[in-house]
């Protein structure tokens, strides 16, 4: 009887196991999605690769900042490519624009349709923004504009620009907090503003001047107009200094900001010197020499400041490339990091671009990190929510820190 009792347990035994085990099975498979649009977990990502683009001015007027955003786009690469972003690495196809409206927009044409990339970086001037981001937008492909910082970039654009965010901060936030410290310091009543009037992102600051300089009940007493291509400034620089001015304010790119300090300071101007983004290049700083020290300007990042991750970006930039980085290639640096940290929250697919893009759009928003220009993210417009960095130029090509405004 023992004999036969012990067999029968076995027999449940045997037969509640297999029960646990098919049971076990089921659960499992309930507990994991195989709906497409939760995406390839980590595990499966080695191998695969996340492919973005940028168009940057490597050459033409913009070419002074173009090299710096490439050089900081290929740290960004290496760095992230150590671990991967969930076991995948990260590509940039970098194509140069030549600093022209037209060859902007096809270089985004071709990297969408021929590339197949799921975000862009670029382009480095405002005024080929203007060609090119529509472009992407209408592809819906998300871009992030890491110079980019005329009005009209986003937020109140004259098309939808849903799908453009910018890592750049913009004239409309930088003049007036640097002329807010301007006046705190200098206490000028009247002002020359000066600007390129066939560049957008020197007309959008000329206006932005004009509207800070207003508020700040700062007389105007005139506004001196040129062209971009502009090299001889010595009549410019002699109508300014005739009208007297407390302040100079320059809107412009290239090597403008520098040729007319140099100009106005070599005819004995002594008054202070005040300029948008165009004056936060270390190119900038270094053409201008001696003549530009005190310059003064708004910057989306300061060479000097101490948290970890910037002090870190600045080393390997330096060991890398033997010079130390400036804000433009800490903006397309921080543009890289960001995709990334989108990217990770995106559950990418890999195989089908559209709706990765949507995906990387729809993370773009989330993201909220610590970069190199402080602790980063994007306002409900896909604009920057960042420090600003009063800064002036230092007479020896680089920087001093004058005051920091802290985001509202």
């Amino acid at each position: 009887m023992v004999a036969q009792l012990s067999r029968i347990g076995r027999r449940i035994w045997r037969t509640s196991g297999a029960l646990f085990v098919v049971l076990a099975v089921v659960l499992a498979a309930c507990g994991k999605s195989t709906s497409p649009s939760a995406g390839s977990s980590p595990s499966s990502n080695a191998g695969k690769t996340i492919q973005l683009g940028a168009v940057l001015s490597l050459t033409g007027a913009g070419g002074i900042y173009g090299p710096q955003q490439k050089n900081g786009i290929l740290l960004a690469v290496d760095e992230i490519n150590k671990t991967g972003v969930d076991l995948a690495k990260i590509a940039v196809d970098i194509r140069d624009d030549a600093s022209d409206k037209s060859q902007g927009a096809q270089q985004f044409q071709t990297l969408i349709q021929q590339g197949n990339v799921v975000g862009i970086i670029g382009p480095t001037l405002s005024n080929t923004a203007v060609g090119a981001h529509p472009v992407a937008d209408a592809a819906k492909t998300p871009v992030i504009a890491p110079s980019n910082t005329g009005n009209g970039i986003v937020g109140n654009c004259p098309y939808d620009c849903a799908w453009i965010f910018r890592d750049s901060l913009g004239e409309a936030a930088a003049i007036p907090a640097n002329l807010k410290v301007a006046v705190a310091r200098f206490h000028p009543q009247t002002a020359v503003l000066a600007f390129a009037n066939d560049d957008k992102f020197s007309s959008d600051g000329a206006q932005v001047f004009k509207d800070a300089f207003n508020a700040s009940g700062i007389r105007l007493l005139d506004t001196v107009q040129f062209t971009k291509g502009t090299t001889d400034f010595s009549t410019y620089a002699t109508t300014i200094i005739g009208s007297h001015p407390d302040v100079l304010a320059i809107s412009g790119v290239g090597g403008i900001p520098s040729k007319l300090i140099v100009e106005v300071r070599r005819q004995a101007f002594t008054k202070p010197i005040i300029g948008g983004n165009g004056f936060n290049s270390a190119t900038v700083s270094q053409a201008a020499g001696q003549a530009g020290d005190g310059a003064q300007s708004g910057s989306a990042w300061y060479l000097g400041t101490t948290t970890t991750v910037n002090t870190s970006f600045v080393a390997a930039y330096k060991a890398r490339y033997g010079v130390n980085p400036d804000q433009f290639a800490a903006q397309a640096y921080t543009a890289v990091r960001i995709f990334a940290e989108a990217a990770k929250r995106s559950h990418l697919v890999f195989d089908n671009p559209p709706r990765d893009r949507s995906a990387l759009e729809s993370a773009l928003g989330t993201v909220s990190i610590d970069t190199p220009l402080g602790h980063f993210s994007f306002t409900k417009d896909h604009d920057v929510r960042q420090p600003i960095y009063v800064v002036a130029m230092d007479g020896k090509g680089g920087f001093t820190l004058v005051d920091t405004v802290q985001p509202s």
